[in-house]
């Protein structure tokens, strides 16, 4: 042996080299991809010869130039002939010499909220068929925490041992299979054939391998297939935010945990992402107790932050010193803080795990990240292009999707549907604002779902309904951006529109108030067309709330501006509405005025729905004059055109009325096919005007036909229906036999069976009110 080549040299150089340089062990390890028990054992000269993909990695975690680097390689032994070449025959069991025991990594919190994830999990790694398992999910989701629950529960499961695996460091595919080697603590048997080594020493023996931190060496799943291949009695488990995309893996999707569905007190206490921030929030000292006025608070923190396990981690220090109510605030404005400080460094921060991520993809994929950010809520792909625009965002949004920093959501059409976690949200628009893309990101975003709002108008009011319904539901977070975003801009005409033209969508799904409180901040600055875009859309909410006077008293200014608007189709939208004002405040000559002026209009501009419900309007006018005769011919010239029509909304409205009419003909069988049919309608399309005339009809039949119980039940329905979507039941005739059968329902039973049966009939889903109802139906028709 040359006196240059003495054992230890190479250690004796390693140790120079990192120390000139004022690195530790661990941060040299951090740099090279290897563990620190490696780096010591090299130093120490226990181990005399790495692998040429070591002494590669240590060099450029040294950050070596030409001269250190030959150095350093020039340090290594060399392997004796015999050794380089020949893969060792796997030993017999007798002989065979296990590894070291090491226990894996004991978790230090809880595990909060996953025992379903959990068992799903050991039912898949003892099942012996499934033994490439990938967790994936966005970051900071808890696929680590998972993992080493995991481990830790599973140990005695596999006495080959059960081993952790953390690849954070590792940059390169081929470096994935000797950090394996490293960390078990393996010889280094051979110099070329790590994969083969592993193989060997694997064989015969049920090993648990979580492998951590995947997503940047995805190019090792082909190796990592090999490996679960010749080794039968091997399970990996992957961490990873994508897919490893090779046959052998089940890839189990990591969801963040449920947030609370309402602002009970027991429902917020029963949250696992809730329960999450509590328990992170007492180890740093803040009281833990969910209490009535903080409830709310601490809803909108876990749903605020969607949650993410990360992000409730982070932000729950600040309940030692901040109120819910006050932290909430400050998330919203800032999002959650630093981390502790035993974390991995890309760990203490939302921006420290998604810029890990967003290291990951290629420009144009991190482009169509930021600019996702104006979306609020989710978005549809078409939207995506309509903003993006002139890009094929399909390759780079797969991208997206599958390194989960953007989620694919159900749809309520053909469109695709996506969105991105709120913390990642916030995130991309930090990025966005310092590319200096934000602003104008936003004004497509706005111009875009303007002209959504403006062209759903007509559809809402043709057979199309319930779809049109359906999608503005699931882009309600956008169209408020929208709305929000052109009152910045001083488009008060483009917000009066987009308010406007949303009208029967805000109503229908429980948005009146809302919508209210848009149109009021829309001010003088419209053109005339547009502002009457808006007072129509007043009209309207305010017919659906209930509120006479208001509709009334603002009815006038609005037929004075149709009179200088040259829109025929607009202006009868305005009467008819209007006409409905003087309907219920009891002006029927008034009335009658405006409705046959806006039927002549509907007809001569081809707006079958306002000629529709311009005969609607006149039947409700003989109704409280008290001309059954007339409402009865005009009623049903309403319903065949609402069926021709072909309009749930004006088909459902049209048949309570008639079956209001029956009801005072004393036709109890066809009030109960009319409520059956209405009822059906209502529920199909979530149409909650209509149902908020139906139940209560359907509860004064009940009580008609013997059943005051079931009577009781569907009022209680009919209140819930009118408090969650701030409808109310105004049409004078209508109200007044609703009004008598409740009393009478009262009177029917005594105080403790009537608020029994009223709360239960407040909490029915649609199937119990659906069979409810069936019963009723039944007896009427008998």
């Amino acid at each position: 042996m040359d006196a240059g080549r003495a054992p230890g040299d190479f250690a004796t150089v390693l140790r120079r080299l990192r120390d000139a340089r004022s690195l530790t062990q661990e941060e040299l390890a951090e740099r090279a991809g290897l563990t620190a028990k490696a780096v010591g054992a090299l130093e120490r000269g226990e181990r005399r010869r790495p692998y040429p993909h070591t002494v590669r990695s240590l060099a450029d975690g040294l950050g070596l130039g030409e001269d250190d680097r030959a150095t350093l390689v020039a340090a290594v032994p060399p392997r004796e002939p015999t050794a380089s070449t020949r893969l060792p025959a796997p030993a017999s069991p007798a002989e065979r010499v296990e590894p070291p025991a090491g226990s894996p990594p004991v978790p230090a919190t809880l595990l909060i909220g996953r025992d379903t994830e959990l068992d799903a999990l050991r039912t898949l790694v003892r099942s012996g068929t499934r033994r490439l398992v990938t967790l994936t999910g966005p970051g900071g989701v808890g696929k680590t925490r998972l993992a080493i629950e995991l481990l830790h529960r599973e140990e005695a499961s596999f006495p080959g041992g059960a081993h952790a695996v953390d690849l954070a460091a590792v940059r390169e595919p081929a470096l994935v299979v000797p950090k394996v080697i490293a960390t078990l603590g393996l010889p280094e048997a051979v110099e070329t054939a790590p994969l083969d080594a592993l193989v060997a020493h694997l064989q015969g023996l049920r090993v648990l391998l979580v492998l951590d931190n995947l997503e940047q060496v995805t190019g090792a799943a082909p190796v990592l297939a090999e490996l679960v291949a010749r080794c039968a009695d091997l399970v990996v488990v992957a961490t990873s935010r994508a897919p490893l995309r090779v046959r052998a893996e089940h890839e189990m999707v990591l969801a963040p945990l449920t947030t609370p569905s309402t602002d009970d007190v027991d429902a917020v206490a029963g949250s696992p992402a809730v329960a999450l921030l509590l328990d992170r929030a007492a180890a740093a000292g803040a009281p833990t107790a969910v209490t009535g006025p903080d409830a709310p608070a601490l809803a909108a923190i876990a749903r605020h932050l969607d949650g993410l396990p990360l992000a409730l981690e982070l932000a729950a220090p600040g309940l030692r010193l901040l109120s819910p109510t006050t932290l909430l605030a400050r998330l919203e404005a800032s999002g959650p803080g630093a981390g502790p400080r035993d974390l991995p460094e890309r760990h203490r921060t939302m921006s420290a795990v998604l810029d890990w991520s967003t290291d990951l993809l290629e420009p144009e994929e991190v482009g169509l990240f930021e600019r996702l950010a104006v979306f609020s809520g989710g978005f549809s792909l078409d939207s995506v292009e309509a903003v993006v625009g002139g890009e094929d965002v399909v390759p780079a949004l797969g991208v997206l999707v599958e390194q989960s920093l953007v989620l694919r959501v159900p749809a309520p059409d053909d469109q695709p549907r996506f969105r991105l976690l709120e913390p990642v949200r916030q995130y991309a628009m930090r990025r966005l604002h310092a590319r200096g893309e934000a602003t104008t990101t936003a004004d497509r975003h706005a111009a875009h779902f303007h002209e959504r709002a403006v062209a759903a108008h007509v559809v809402l009011q043709g057979p199309g309904l319930v779809a049109a319904l359906d999608r503005l539901e699931a882009d309600h977070a956008n169209l408020r951006s929208a709305y929000l975003r052109l009152l910045e801009l001083d488009r008060a005409g483009d917000a009066a529109e987009l308010a406007g033209s949303l009208w029967l969508y805000l109503a229908l799904r429980g948005h009146a108030r809302e919508g209210l409180a848009w149109l009021e901040r829309v001010d003088d600055g419209a053109s005339d067309g547009a502002r009457l875009v808006g007072l129509t859309g007043r009209l309207g909410l305010l017919l659906f709330t209930g509120d006479v006077a208001r509709l009334r008293a603002e009815s006038g200014p609005a037929v004075t501006l149709a009179g200088r608007v040259d829109d025929p189709g607009l202006t009868a939208e305005t009467l008819i509405l209007a006409g409905f004002g003087a309907v219920f405040s009891g002006d029927p000559a008034s009335a009658e005025e405006m409705l046959r002026s806006g039927w002549d209009q509907g007809v001569a501009a081809g707006r079958p729905w306002v000629a529709v419900h311009a005969r609607f309007g006149q039947a409700q006018a003989a109704l409280v004059s008290g001309d059954l005769e007339a409402a009865a011919g005009l009623l049903d010239l309403v319903v065949e055109g609402a069926r021709s029509l072909g309009n749930p909304f004006s088909l459902a409205t049209s048949l309570n009325l008639q079956a209001t009419l029956t009801e005072l003909l004393g036709d109890e069988a066809g009030t109960a096919a009319l409520l059956g049919e209405a009822l059906d309608l209502g529920l199909e399309g979530r149409l909650s005007w209509p149902l908020g005339y139906t139940l209560p009809a359907l509860a004064a039949l009940a009580l008609r036909v013997g059943d005051p119980a079931s009577a009781a039940w569907l009022f209680g329905a009919a209140a819930d229906v009118s408090a969650v979507d701030a409808v109310a039941h105004t049409f004078p005739v209508s109200r007044a036999l609703s009004d008598r059968g409740l009393d009478a329902t009262r009177q029917a039973l005594d105080e403790e069976s009537f608020t029994r049966e009223w709360e239960l009939g407040r909490v029915a889903g649609d199937a119990e009110i659906r069979a409810r109802a069936a019963a009723v139906l039944s007896r009427a028709r008998a």
